[in-house]
This record gives C-alpha cells, structure tokens and sequence, in this order.
C-alpha cells in the first residue's frame, strides 16, 4: 500500500503533467481560430457563457472529484474510515441534473441579466454538459484515488481534441449565418467533448479488472464531512460569474469604449495564455491530495511535508519560468497567437498579459497549499480565507474599474491571488513546520528566473524577425533557466535518480505486460 501511495504522489507527474500540457496546447491553438472566427465581440459573446456554466458545475460537482479521491485514497490506507463515495455520486447526479433544467428555465433571463439577449440558446446547449461533467468527475475522482492518475490526464487530453474538431467546424459553419450562430457552434463543441468523456469514464470503470464498488445512498454526514471543500469549490466559478455580469456592464456606465470586446480580450484570449501553465501545476496539486490523504490516515506528518514540499519546489520551478517568459514576450505571444486583432486591441491585451503574468505563480501555488490543506483537514481556513478576499476582491474591482476599466479588473485578481497564496504559505508552515531546503531552493528557482529574465532582455533586442525572435529567445531562456537550475542544485542526484528508476520499472512492466 506504501509504495502505491508513493507511485500516486510522485511517480506520475511527468506523464500527467506532458498529458496536460498538450490538452492546453490545444485548448488556447483551438481559441486563436475561434477569435479568427468569431472576432472580439464574439469570444466576448462566448465568454459570457462560461461564468455562469462555471458556477453551475461549482454548485453541482465542483469538489466531487477531490472529495471522492480523498476518501478512496484514505480509505486504502485504514479501511475503518466509512464510505463516502456513493453519496457524493448520488448528490452530484441529483444537482447536476437540477441545475441542468434550471439553465433551461432560466436561460433568458440570464442573458438578460448579462445585457446580452443573443446567448440565450447557448445556455440551452451548455445545459447536458453540466450533467456529463458531474458523472465524469465522480469517475475520475475513483481513477484519481486508486493512483491511475494516467486516465483522468489522458481523458482530459481527448476532450480537448473533440471540443476543439467540433468547435471550429461548428463555429465556421454556422458563423455564416450570423455571428451569434458562430457562437452557438462553439458552445456546443464543449458539450460534444463532455458527452464523449463521460462515454470514455463509463467504459473504462466498466471494464477494469479492479472496480471500487459504488452504492449510492443518501448520507447526511457526506455534507458535514466535505462542507468546507464543497464551499470552498464554489468561491472561484462565483468570483467569475461575478466578473461576469459586472464587468462589461460597469465599464458602458462609467463611459469606457468596447466593453464586450474588451472583457473578451481578458478572459478569452489573455487568461487562456496565462491558465495553461497554472492548469499543469494545479494537476499537480489534484493528484498529491490523495498521497496526502492517505498518509494523513496513517498520522505521518514527515511523509506529508516530503511529497508537499515536492509538489511545491516542481510547481514553483515551471511557473518561475512561465512567469519570466510571458512577461517579457509578452507583445510577441499577442502578435503571434492573435494576429486578427486591430493593432488598439494588441497593446491592450500585450497590457494584461504583463499584469496577470505574475498570477501563473500565485494562483498555482495558492492551488497547492489549498490541496495541501484540504486534505489534512484545513478545509474550514482555506473557506474563510478565500471566502473574505474573493469579497474584498468584488468589492475592490468596482472601484479599480472606475479607475482603470479592463486593467482594473485584472489588478483585482493579482491582488486576490497574491494574498490567497501569502495566507496559504503561512498556514502551511504552521501545520508541518519551517522546510528550510524549500526556503532555500524557492530563493535559488526564483534567481534562476532572473538569470533567464536578463539573458532575454539582451538578446530581445538584436533579433528582428517575429517568429525568429519569440524562438530563440524561447529557446535560449530555457536552456539558461534548466541551466541555471542545474548549476543551484535545485534537483538532487537522488531525486533525478529515483525517477529514472522509475521510468525504467514503468518501461520493464509494460513490456512484460505485452
């Protein structure tokens, strides 16, 4: 049992992590031709939709998949601990269900809310998804528990896929008829992808070897166990749909130019950029809660601060770079990657990358000691701590945007990330203690970044070409960073060791399995 909880905090990284990185390779490549497509007032139009399907699946299956890995995970390691994962299948369906309808019934009215009538029917469309990806999450929170950590990577790899082949054909094809038709495709590309993982989570439950038995039953300690994870998995999608309704809205009536469009440029084009690297490290996070979990159950401290702390210092090190690099590249990525933009639109979101580069660290992080928390039982303080700043955070925006309009919005969310992470570090250190190697090796990941930060701006300016420019200063920062990293000693020999042995188990086993 030991050594298949090692396997599950740290033996799968890798594999998940490349799995993640193409999916959202994918995912902002599908976004440049949808913008190409459907123009900025359309992906404003698109990202209208997502806040309030974001909620929807947050109030119906937004935690299920961590609640259910926790309990298997802690359940392999002292069967005593009672079954939860029947409830949490059986709730996730019933309010999955019921938000699904209500999305229907209530679809006018949202778009009206919004101050965009068009989308209406989108919200028809999106409806099933909400069902597809509670029952899918239950799934892969099962895979996730048992340390087949591979599936839930590899599945959310194929959704990409699909959404990103239906999307655009949809899009092209009924954008010919109006720009809201265009819309409409791309909505039901996400459904189509949905439905297809689920289809993929069914099959693979169905016909593995080893099934965890799921009895549905009605369970009121579910609640008082997971109410603060529950909570807590509310507090983001909310905060969105928040900026969803308030932001295009305040900037007509405070006189700013373009609202729509402008709101589209943020959460459809920059915050796709900046959420590829934050969604890897938070895979990351999502497959070390149940190692932790499982030690958690087995009361070793030591064990959760060495594969934590892991976590953290792998984290750290692919945002660090992350970080430095689409901060300087910033008006190289836009150009590149949104070419259709008016050259007002380009400075805009160029603007907005730099600001919200920094939170590809903080929201990562923060990401990681929430994980961390959660599942030793902390849930109660990440709840209170993300619950007060996502209102300051709210509350802030208003004025920010007055001031500010678009920047201000994303000022706010730097802010509400930075102060999510600065509380999540402290509460950390005070549950398993001061790590000094971590201190030590953040101090070296971070000077690493520097070193790379200066090397890109000295070679930036004698490269001329676009494409040329954005490669080689890609390449050179990389090989500088892992370079520089290197020569710190960030990694140890037994760490670099230990994975290659594992790798090479991993390739001993498969080929005996043939």
């Amino acid at each position: 049992m030991r050594i298949k909880a090692e396997r599950i905090a740290a033996g799968s990284g890798v594999y998940v992590a490349l799995c993640l990185l193409i999916g959202k390779v994918i995912g902002a490549a599908y976004k440049i031709p949808l913008v190409n497509v459907l123009g900025a007032e359309g992906i404003g139009a698109y990202q209208l939709v997502f806040p309030v399907y974001a909620a929807a699946l947050a109030l119906t299956s937004g935690s299920c998949g961590v609640i259910i890995s926790r309990n298997v995970a802690a359940r392999r390691a002292n069967g005593e601990i009672k079954d939860m994962c029947g409830s949490c299948f059986l709730y996730t369906f019933i309010f999955s269900l019921s938000a699904a309808v209500l999305l229907c019934a209530l679809s006018g009215v949202i778009a009206e809310v919004q101050g965009n009538e068009d989308i209406k029917n989108c919200y028809l469309i999106i409806a099933p998804a909400v069902v597809c990806v509670g029952m899918s999450a239950c799934f892969k929170g099962i895979f996730t528990g048992e340390g087949k950590v591979y599936f839930p990577a590899v599945c959310q790899l194929l959704e990409q896929l699909i959404k990103a082949a239906f999307g655009i054909v949809l899009s092209l094809y009924l954008s010919s008829f109006s720009l809201i038709g265009g819309v409409m495709g791309a909505v039901a590309g996400v459904t189509v992808s949905e439905l297809f993982s689920l289809i993929i989570c069914l099959f693979y439950y169905a016909f593995s070897k080893q099934k965890y038995r799921i009895k549905p039953s009605f369970s009121r300690e579910f609640f008082r166990e997971n109410k603060f994870i529950t909570a807590h998995g509310l507090i983001l999608p909310l905060s969105a749909l928040a900026d969803g309704i308030l932001i295009v809205k305040l900037m007509t009536v405070f006189g700013y130019k373009d609202a729509a469009a402008k709101y589209g440029i943020m959460s459809g084009s920059v915050n796709t950029v900046i959420n590829m690297p934050i969604v890897i490290a938070l895979s990351a996070a999502v497959t070390l809660i149940p190692a932790v979990s499982y030690f958690y159950a087995l009361n070793s401290a030591s064990s959760i601060k060495e594969k934590s702390s892991k976590c953290i210092k792998y984290v750290l090190f692919i945002t660090c770079a992350c970080f430095f690099g689409v901060f300087l590249l910033a008006e190289e990525i836009v150009e590149i990657l949104f070419s259709s933009f008016s050259e007002e639109n380009m400075k805009t979101a160029a603007f907005l990358m730099k600001i919200s580069s920094v939170n590809i660290i903080t929201a990562s992080l923060s990401g990681v000691y929430n994980s961390v928390l959660q599942a030793v039982d902390g849930g109660g303080y990440c709840l209170k701590v993300s619950g007060i700043l996502s209102i300051l955070r709210v509350a802030a925006e208003i004025g920010l945007i007055y001031k500010a309009g678009i920047v201000g919005a994303a000022v706010s969310w730097v802010a509400y990330y930075m102060l999510n992470m600065l509380f999540g570090a402290v509460f950390y250190r005070r549950l398993l203690g001061e790590d000094k190697n971590l201190l030590k090796n953040t101090v070296k990941i971070l000077l690493s970044g520097v070193i790379m930060s200066l090397t890109l701006y000295l070679i930036r300016p004698l490269l001329t070409g676009l494409l040329l420019r954005a490669a080689v200063c890609t390449a050179a920062g990389a090989a500088v960073y892992i370079l520089s990293c290197i020569i710190m000693r960030v990694f140890k020999y037994e760490e670099i060791k230990n994975a290659s042995a594992l790798r090479s188990r991993r390739r001993e086993k498969w080929h005996s399995s043939r």
